[in-house]
């Protein structure tokens, strides 16, 4: 510890000037930074996703090639998806929009007469007001802020444009971008460094690959049977039940909400055959989709999936607790690797 005090002592006033000139800029232009930093971190997020398939291309191409026939893979597959789907997914969207103040009015004068009820039945008990106008609003927020995002489709597909430009040099030049990364780190650390990112990508990516196959079953189970109920979008509600889906324990019945509240506009039956249509997607996918696709894949205990999942939503809201278990995972990579590193001393 003084070894460390005695040599930051015996730095030149200059490096400490340099050192207090960046901190200045980054207090300054931290706005410009973090949307750097967001690109940076989105092509990353593509090069993870893409590597494998990137890899498969390599086996009859150069790097080079590879990689652009990847990008170029994905990037036509999402333009055919946005294509085939987003028109009527914004018909949809706007339609929900329109109406979530009747099926909140609806329940809310459902719950309105159901105190009454309890309140005549239980006299003397003061019962606790229960006001809908929050969830109204939040949901009301949410169709239009999806909207707003669609309005904006031109701004997304310039970042989403300059991610794969990016995406594409970072997996043409890997090894040695890998390389700059690991001399960074100080030497003495680099190789657990190295090892604790390899083990960090490896549970990501095979988690990942779990929970978007079991969205995508969810999706589509979903998109079925609230097309049978007769519930009115359908198509923009089936995707969002699959990515809540994600969430444990309280994704389904966040995804569920929406479209419950859809279903009330024409009558309490729809509400009531749409929970139990949703009910037996969940079952299935409890009992059949997730086991088979999923297996022992997290192995955390229930306790300390639902203490992360909390502290996400505490900290991030919704988008909290879709990191939460992929923040345990790398977590728990870096831990096992450090005690391993530890017990070898």
């Amino acid at each position: 510890m003084q070894h460390s005090i005695d040599r930051l002592r015996g730095r030149p006033w200059w490096a400490w000037a340099i050192l207090a000139a960046l901190a200045a800029a980054a207090l300054l232009l931290w706005r410009p930074l973090l949307q750097v930093l967001g690109l940076l971190a989105g092509a990353g997020a593509i090069c993870f996703v893409a590597s494998p398939l990137e890899k498969l291309y390599e086996r009859r191409l150069k790097r080079p090639l590879a990689a652009l026939a990847c990008l170029l893979t994905l990037a036509l597959g999402i333009v055919l998806a946005l294509w085939l789907l987003l028109p009527a997914m914004l018909r949809e969207i706007s339609e929900l929009g329109r109406a979530l103040p009747a099926s909140i009015a609806r329940a809310t004068a459902w719950v309105g007469r159901a105190r009454a009820w309890l309140a005549g039945q239980l006299s003397g008990v003061r019962l606790p007001e229960i006001d809908l106008s929050a969830l109204q609003g939040a949901l009301s927020g949410l169709a239009t802020g999806t909207i707003g995002i669609a309005a904006n489709l031109a701004d997304i597909a310039g970042r989403v444009s300059m991610m794969l430009v990016l995406a594409y040099f970072f997996l043409r030049d890997r090894d040695v971008v890998l390389l700059r990364l690991e001399l960074l780190l100080p030497q003495r650390t680099r190789a657990t460094a190295v090892r604790m990112a390899g083990a960090a990508c490896r549970e990501l990516r095979l988690y990942l690959e779990a929970q978007l196959m079991i969205a995508g079953a969810v999706a589509a189970l979903s998109l079925a049977v609230l097309s049978l109920v007769g519930v009115r979008g359908a198509l923009a509600l089936a995707p969002l039940i699959g990515i809540l889906n994600m969430i444990p324990y309280f994704g389904p019945f966040i995804g569920g909400v929406p479209a419950v509240l859809i279903a009330l506009t024409d009558g309490w039956q729809k509400a009531a055959l749409t929970v139990l249509a949703l009910t037996v997607v969940q079952q299935l996918d409890g009992s059949w989709i997730s086991p088979r696709v999923m297996g022992s894949l997290t192995g955390f205990s229930p306790a300390l999936v639902l203490v992360g999942i909390y502290a996400g939503a505490r900290l991030g809201g919704v988008a909290g607790m879709l990191l939460a278990m992929p923040s345990m995972l790398v977590f728990r990579a870096f831990y096992r690797i450090f005690m391993q590193k530890y017990e070898n001393i």
